[in-house]
């Protein structure tokens, strides 16, 4: 049993800004260029597309979140809906790809520090006193996370508010150095060089920099009032991030000078070169004064992130413990202030460990984008499994429509995963399985029924048809071509489809209502697991 509780202090406005702050990370110094650099100007309407296609699955959160808030939430729901074999795959896959962000914001600062101290960062890899500087951050997330949480919160305020404000001021400053031919020029390939192949590869990541919009479902369980709050700040923050993402694309693609940057007028893809795109630009359009805003943003902006991904591993682990079974029960422990300060020690431990052994970017970013985009599916699937199982239970919000957004939600997970292409999906899939090692923990407590197996089974089963499916597919997306374009991905959302109805088919079979349904639905009863609810 965990000692201590959760302290219900996070107000609307720390909600707001821990959605919009976790979305205006680390890939603010990044993926604005990124997407330009894989889809050409075209790139920046990908931003767009991507919101329609993630509000959906943001409300899907929004709804689970508010009717019922938990710490570490998207851990939480997937294991309650479909037991411990979707839980361990769902909830480890989150966790990794949690837990891989602290070193991918780290990375991204001292990257951007290398500007003015290149003994920190050479030929792509942490050197030894960047490894030592690292480890320093990891020590600063740690502390801010054994605050209370209402102190951690206004200090990611503080760091929020300065990013969007220094953010907005950079962008409009490289507004009036815009050029209009940038945007549509023949000889650099037109607005969209490399077709829909770069559109499509830009959309994945542009849902990554969306992620960040499910960091108040992971504190659902300390906010003051979930029921209003937590919609509110997905759909605003959201909306915003959108804006302001694509006009740091304008921005990047108006004023660049393939000259001054050194790239060859037309090779979007070499952007990918910059080690720090921002301040090349600002150079380039001679205004270097401008380097010391850009490190601003990129620094700060990062760094922030770094602690609200620290908080949201240990509470994934926490109820991973706690709730799912699949971990250690000393994770359980809340101490005085209502951390899991356990929790957060071995999220001090693993990350240290990660930035000593990875000591790069672009060894962590792929699985951090492809972890995460995978643990957004399951809950869609709870979510339908909840309204089947427990009508009656009291929701805040409810996600309109949820017959058809619910589906169309876990297609588009789906998707973006096979999107980000074989090289990444043949390396997330097989870490995401290795999830089911933790069913060792959970058989000390339980047994492992043949009804968790069935209710489970279609998750990892998904998975491994995603990574066949992956490596058949289009070589646009790094397959061997013998699916190709697009029949591929119209093939790929059918079956995601066929796995959707079997999720929620199997887990409207595991769970029930509690033993007096009407009573303690009403009073708040919990989605109990099938097994435990007809024993």
């Amino acid at each position: 049993m965990s000692l201590g509780s959760y302290r219900k202090e996070l107000t609307v406005w720390h909600v707001v800004f821990f959605a919009l702050g976790s979305i205006l990370g680390p890939a603010i110094a990044f993926a604005p260029v990124y997407v330009v650099a894989l889809a050409g100007p075209g790139g920046i309407v990908a931003w767009f597309v991507a919101l329609l296609m993630i509000i959906p699955l943001g409300l899907v959160y929004a709804e689970l979140g508010t009717t019922w808030p938990r710490a570490g939430g998207v851990a939480y729901y997937p294991s309650r809906s479909n037991g411990p074999l979707t839980a361990s795959v769902n909830g480890w896959g989150t966790f990794v790809g949690y837990t891989l962000t602290a070193p991918l914001v780290i990375y991204t600062v001292i990257e951007y520090l290398a500007y003015y101290w290149p003994t920190l960062y050479t030929n792509g890899t942490l050197t030894f006193l960047g490894i030592g500087v690292s480890e320093l951050f990891v020590v600063l997330f740690f502390l801010l996370n054994t605050a209370r949480v209402s102190r951690m919160g206004d200090a990611f305020n503080a760091m929020t508010i300065a990013t969007v404000v220094s953010l907005l001021a950079l962008t409009l400053v490289l507004l009036v150095y815009l050029k209009p031919s940038n945007f549509n020029d023949p000889s650099y390939g037109g607005f969209l060089p490399a077709g829909a192949v770069g559109l499509f590869s830009a959309l994945s990541l542009t849902i990554f920099g969306f992620g960040g919009f499910r960091q108040p479902i992971d504190y659902s369980e300390e906010v003051k009032n979930p029921g209003k709050d937590i919609p509110r700040a997905i759909v605003i923050s959201l909306v915003l991030s959108a804006v302001i993402f694509a006009l740091e694309s304008v921005a990047f693609v108006g004023a660049l000078s393939w000259k001054a940057i050194g790239i060859s007028p037309g090779q979007w893809g070499e952007l990918f070169s910059l080690p720090y795109p921002y301040v090349s630009e600002v150079v380039g359009v001679g205004a270097p004064l401008l380097v010391i805003l850009v490190l601003f943003v990129a620094i700060v902006g990062s760094l922030k992130n770094g602690v609200i991904y620290t908080g949201s591993s240990a509470r994934v682990a926490y109820t991973m413990a706690a709730n799912d079974e699949i971990l250690p029960e000393f994770l359980t422990k809340l101490n005085r202030k209502g951390i899991p300060l356990n929790a957060v020690i071995l999220m001090l431990v693993v990350t240290a460990l990660m930035i000593a052994l990875s000591q790069s970017l672009s060894s962590v970013i792929s699985v951090a984008v492809d972890a995460l985009l995978i643990s957004y599916a399951p809950s869609c699937v709870s979510l339908a499994v909840f309204r089947r199982s427990f009508p009656s239970r009291p929701r805040p919000y409810k996600l309109p429509a949820y017959k058809v957004l619910s589906p169309f939600a876990f297609a588009v997970a789906s998707l973006l995963v096979y999107w980000t292409g074989w090289s990444a999906v043949r390396l997330i899939i097989p870490l995401n399985l290795a999830g089911l090692l933790l069913l060792v923990f959970y058989s000390r407590r339980k047994a492992l029924t043949l009804s968790d197996v069935k209710a489970g089974i279609w998750f990892p089963l998904f998975l491994a048809v995603t990574a066949l499916l992956s490596f058949l597919g289009s070589q646009m997306f790094g397959g061997v071509g013998v699916i190709p374009f697009p029949f591929d991905s119209v093939l790929y959302v059918a079956v995601s489809l066929v796995f959707y109805w079997w999720g929620y088919r199997s887990g409207v079979k595991y769970t029930s209502f509690q033993s007096t349904i009407g009573s303690e639905e009403a009073e708040g009863g919990e989605p109990t697991r099938g097994i435990e609810a007809r024993t």
